[in-house]
């Protein structure tokens, strides 16, 4: 039998660090994003011995695992007990230890493995290095949610969970939203994909559409709505696409905010995603909130369509959210720039390219890349639904957006991978089409977040290397060589 234990001290109180583990989504906000597996099915809690079941990959290996909750004692412990998986066994304690006014939480790992005596010595410190790197993982996001969670409450001057709806509650950002705000406290009301059209999704121009199910609405009271809904941007862009992917933006936003208008009691604030496509290609000019659009409409249109198309989509995509603005709620258009994380959206996509040592920079190299950590997203949506003096445009990016080349060779630094070869303009035309190349990676929009500066927002991942060692697991390997060990001032 073999032992892994990780232990740090929690500068919160032991109750709120014990209430944050009990809470739903729990198991899916500690997933590391690195690590690929999923949860298939739950049943019972934490407290009546209930059972987790996970799909997970080892290797090329696809396997399930089933664990079972037990040994709850409020305030001090529960466990997990494998009774499925890749453990002969193996069982997970987690302890509470109230140290003055913060908590100690221990991790200990009690496992066997598999094969004989030589496996094991081979197998065993493969398997604590990825403990360790994953339990940095865990307590690090543990105690960065605790106090995010505590400054947003003083924002918002209550500790009262709020009901916030989402639209696109399923997709890359709507799957990591939920259980940041749920183990905060927050009660999360999805507003689905509808399988069928429904007369709630009827548009005022007579569009019947089926992205999302507006039928929650009626029977819960909601305190703010978050508006993630879109179809998927890759792809090759047919003339079907691009009528699915402004049918889901305009349209839906429409319908969303027409049935928010007209409820009896409307939530105070709306948070409608965005993008910075809204500018265009810009080249090196530096751009802010104010700054105009880069579409047919405005001075400065560009000679490649599908860029006009995509500003053009961003700009009507805001302008469909004026009807709740209209109707007294708050709005804030959050305009995104590539978010970035190893379990989803664009970096998830080259991931494997890079991995094999084939990646490199795309056209020239020069055109400008903003981006956002995927954490950091998480916590200025939450912003912005606390705090009242945000409304209208807000670009959500890294204060520090970069070039293609340099994008790419902090990539290649972090996976230690070379990256000398340039991925030619022909062979990504024929890969994902020409119009979502020209639009989305060989154009060039450098945004700075200038009304998150303004407001005094202290971003976690200020800069790519920093944001791409989180996102896959590097900076813990990094912590281990120097012979470093997580504490909560971190």
């Amino acid at each position: 039998m073999e032992s892994f234990v990780y232990s740090s001290r929690i500068d919160q109180p032991l109750d709120k660090v014990f209430a944050w583990h009990m809470r739903e989504g729990a198991f899916e906000r500690l997933k590391p994003p690195w690590e690929q597996f999923e949860v298939t099915g739950r049943s019972g809690s934490i407290q009546n011995n209930g059972i987790v079941k996970l799909r997970t990959k080892i290797g090329p290996h696809t396997m399930k695992w089933i664990v079972r909750h037990a040994e709850y004692i409020p305030e001090k412990q529960f466990k997990d007990i494998q009774i499925k998986g890749f453990f002969p066994s193996f069982v997970h304690s987690h302890l509470f230890e109230r140290f003055g006014s913060s908590c100690i939480l221990e991790d200990r790992i009690d496992y066997s493995l598999p094969a004989g005596r030589m496996g094991r010595l081979a197998t065993r410190r493969f398997v604590d290095k990825n403990l360790r790197k994953i339990f940095d993982y865990r307590h690090q996001t543990i105690s960065q949610d605790l106090r995010t969670h505590s400054v947003i409450n003083r924002i918002r001057k209550s500790e009262r969970p709020l009901t916030i709806a989402i639209t696109g509650s399923s997709g890359f950002v709507g799957s990591a939203l939920i259980p940041f705000l749920t183990t905060g406290g927050h009660r999360v009301v999805p507003l689905s994909k509808s399988r069928h059209p429904a007369p709630s999704l009827r548009t005022n121009q007579g569009q019947t559409l089926n992205h999302i199910n507006l039928d929650p609405l009626n029977s819960n009271q909601v305190d703010a709505v978050v508006n993630l809904a879109g179809e998927n941007i890759f792809g090759k862009w047919t003339k079907e696409k691009k009528k699915r992917l402004t049918e889901s933006r305009i349209n839906a936003t429409a319908a969303l905010c027409e049935r928010l208008a007209s409820l009896d009691k409307p939530p105070s604030v709306l948070v409608s995603v965005s993008a910075i496509a809204y500018y265009g290609d810009r080249g090196d000019e530096t751009l802010s909130e104010d700054s105009q659009a880069g579409t047919r409409a405005s001075s400065i249109p560009s000679r490649v369509p599908s860029i006009d198309f995509l500003s053009d989509l961003c700009r009507e995509w805001e302008n469909a959210t004026h009807i709740a603005v209209e109707a007294g709620i708050r709005v804030v258009n959050l305009r995104l720039g590539i978010v970035l994380s190893s379990s989803g959206g664009l970096l998830a996509k080259i991931l494997p390219v890079f991995k094999l040592g084939l990646g490199g920079h795309i056209g020239s190299g020069n055109q400008y890349v903003s981006w956002i950590a995927l954490e950091d997203l998480l916590i200025i949506i939450l912003s912005m639904i606390a705090d009242e003096t945000f409304r209208g445009p807000v670009n959500a990016v890294s204060p520090n957006p970069i070039t293609n080349t340099d994008f790419t060779e902090s990539l290649g630094k972090a996976l230690s991978r070379p990256t000398f070869v340039a991925v030619p303009k022909f062979l990504l035309k024929v890969l994902v089409g020409q119009e979502l190349t020209d639009a989305l990676l060989l154009s060039s929009t450098r945004v700075m977040p200038s009304r998150l500066i303004e407001s005094g927002y202290h971003f976690r991942f200020p800069y790519l290397e920093l944001a791409l060692r989180n996102t896959l697991g590097k900076d813990m390997e990094l912590r281990h060589s120097s012979g470093g060990q997580f504490s909560d001032s971190t």
